[in-house]
C-alpha cells in the first residue's frame, strides 16, 4: 500500500473539523471526513495541553508510529485529524493501538455505514 499523505496547511486541518465525523477514544480523538482527493491524507495535532515539548513530541511519534502500520484497506478517499488526548504518551502500546482502531472503526462506519 502506498504512504499516505499528510495534512499541513491550517485550512485542511479546519476542513476535516467541519465537515467530518468526531470519535473520542481514551487516549485519542478522530475525525474522519470524506476525501476532496483521492486516497488517504492525515494529520497530528497535539496541544500544549498534553505536556511539555517532550512528552509532545513523543506522542506525535507514537501516532505517526500507529498510522504507519494501519492499514486503510477498502477505504475511499479519507481525511484523517487525529488529535492526542493526555495520556497518549504515557499509554501502554497495546492499549494506544486498541484505542486507534476502535476509534477509526467506529468513525468509519459513521461516515460510510462501514468499518
Amino acid at each position: 500500500m502506498a504512504q499516505l499523505e499528510r495534512l499541513r496547511r491550517r485550512a485542511d486541518f479546519q476542513d476535516v473539523y467541519s465537515r467530518g465525523v468526531k470519535v473520542v477514544g481514551r487516549y485519542l480523538v478522530v475525525f474522519l471526513a470524506a476525501g476532496r482527493s483521492v486516497g488517504g491524507r492525515y494529520g497530528i495535532t497535539v496541544t500544549r495541553r498534553v505536556g511539555n515539548a517532550v512528552t509532545r513530541n513523543r506522542s506525535r511519534r507514537r501516532i505517526r508510529e500507529l498510522v504507519r502500520g494501519w492499514q486503510p484497506a477498502a477505504w475511499p478517499a479519507f481525511d484523517l485529524v487525529i488529535n492526542a488526548r493526555s495520556g497518549c504518551a504515557a499509554a501502554k502500546w497495546p492499549d494506544l493501538g486498541e484505542d486507534f482502531l476502535r476509534c477509526l472503526v467506529k468513525a468509519g462506519r459513521l461516515l460510510w455505514g462501514r468499518g
